[in-house]
């Protein structure tokens, strides 16, 4: 009995180590390296501005210099509704919602390789005191921008994969 309890992890290690399995984001050289040569176009306005930096930084972190082959264009819109009212039909809650559309292209033969659309929302206070509720705004677009980029990041990592 001792025997077998002492050998069952051992067993269970060696059946899942052959599964296949690999982790997404290990060291893979050749995923890393097409990740690497991803050019990241200019995104309009600052929330654009800072998806962009956010998405230079998760796929080149290191600033690289490598021969460019693919093109990712992203686009974002912003809408704003509001959620809760007071007595006063002002409002206290609003929703902040960004939906991403990106687009990864081979530059060489000008294919589309991958097309998706990211939706991410966010609530903040409307509260009477404006700065307080223009910084409540700005970070949710700056969470929203940072969840768009992660899933962005996560899909191209996915793609590259698989490819």
């Amino acid at each position: 009995m001792k025997k077998i309890r002492l050998f069952l992890p051992i067993i269970i290690f060696f059946l899942f180590a052959s599964c296949g399995y690999e982790p997404i984001y290990s060291k893979n050289v050749y995923s890393n390296k097409e990740l690497l040569s991803i050019s990241v176009q200019n995104i309009k306005d600052r929330s654009g501005q800072i998806l962009r930096n956010s998405l230079l930084n998760q796929l080149n972190p290191e600033r690289k210099r490598v021969i460019i082959k693919y093109k990712l264009t992203v686009e974002i819109s912003e809408s704003r509704s509001s959620l809760a009212y007071r007595r006063d039909m002002s409002a206290s809650r609003a929703d902040l919602e960004i939906i991403g559309n990106y687009l990864l292209t081979n530059i060489k033969s000008g294919e589309i390789l991958l097309k998706q659309e990211i939706k991410s929302i966010s609530s903040f206070d409307v509260v009477e005191s404006v700065y307080a509720t223009l910084t409540a705004e700005k970070d949710a677009r700056n969470k929203n921008l940072q969840i768009i980029s992660d899933d962005i990041f996560t899909n191209l990592v996915i793609f590259f994969k698989n490819k």
